[in-house]
């Protein structure tokens, strides 16, 4: 059984059909093939004579990376900001500290690499990411 593959421009995707549609004739084999390959990840697109292929997608513009970036410290900020709320007010009640100055010292630092990492010059590079301080990793989740 064969099966026929046109590319449609204004979609930017291949209109697979049964019957001859203008496209190219492909086995059935082949359309499984591509349809995984789709779907793991890959881009199918024309290649010599509009026949469809499998290739790797573009990477990231440098726009989303900054975006990825940006949101990750966001979220970083976000997740450890119970344990600055949480040092405040036992400060402010004259409780015993869950943290000591020290790390508390650490965590502003953090959270400062955090706010000034956009402004690094190694921006959005995933390994130069700022690190938390070890003793924060583990803290119980709020």
């Amino acid at each position: 059984m064969s099966i026929w593959a046109t590319w449609v421009e204004a979609d930017g995707r291949f209109l697979y059909s049964l019957t001859d549609n203008g496209g190219v004739e492909i086995t059935k084999e082949r359309h499984l093939a591509l349809l995984d390959a789709g779907s793991g990840g890959k881009v199918i697109r024309p290649g010599r004579k509009g026949v469809p292929e499998i290739a790797e997608p573009a990477p990231p513009s440098a726009e989303v990376l900054r975006d990825v970036e940006r949101s990750w410290r966001d979220a970083e900020l976000n997740r450890y900001e119970w344990v600055v709320t949480r040092h405040r007010d036992e400060v402010e009640m004259d409780y015993g500290t869950s943290v000591d100055l020290e790390q508390f010292a650490e965590l502003m630092a953090y959270r400062k690499a955090l706010r000034d990492w956009p402004a690094v010059e190694a921006f959005p590079s995933i390994e130069h990411r700022p690190q938390p301080p070890t003793w924060l990793i583990d803290q119980p989740a709020s």
